[in-house]
């Protein structure tokens, strides 16, 4: 028996660590349906562990996994989706070709059109820019201030 218990020891950790990277709550409480089965397996190899003892750390440890994973789920669900040109908005580029009032710049390893913002004003070779929208192909941006934080493109 003290054999089941180890194994399902063993279990119950593979369920918390493949929880902790998924959360959907089912894996925590089969993990803690496990730990509580290696205490009352524990407990059947002639070990003196309460029954009291296992039920109460078992609801204790239930209640901190739902509580967890709704909150590390909730986290998650807030966040909107932004795959594709909809990433872009905020972020900064280079502008490689002078925009008057459009011109070119280079953001996330392309060279996208771009347009000023502001159609009366130009924008020189060279400098960095935020990305204010997206109007089909064309980004719409204006100059970054000094002091706003840059977004780091990936692969650089």
């Amino acid at each position: 028996m003290t054999e089941l218990a180890i194994a399902l020891l063993a279990v119950a950790l593979l369920l918390f660590i493949a929880e902790a990277h998924a959360p959907t709550t089912v894996l925590g409480l089969l993990g803690v349906a496990a730990l509580v089965g290696a205490g009352f397996a524990w407990r059947d190899a002639g070990h003196d562990l309460p029954v009291a003892a296992i039920v109460i750390a078992g609801l204790i440890l239930a209640g901190f996994i739902v509580f967890a994973s709704r909150k590390a789920l909730a986290a998650h669900r807030d966040q909107p989706v932004r795959t594709g040109w909809e990433e872009l908005v905020g972020q900064i580029g280079e502008v490689r070709e002078p925009l008057d009032p459009e011109g070119q710049i280079f953001i996330a390893g392309a060279l996208w059109r771009a347009r000023v913002a502001a159609p009366e004003s130009s924008i020189d070779l060279g400098t960095r820019v935020r990305i204010e929208s997206v109007d089909g192909l064309t980004l719409v941006v204006q100059p970054a201030a000094e002091g706003q934080p840059t977004i780091t493109e990936k692969g650089t």
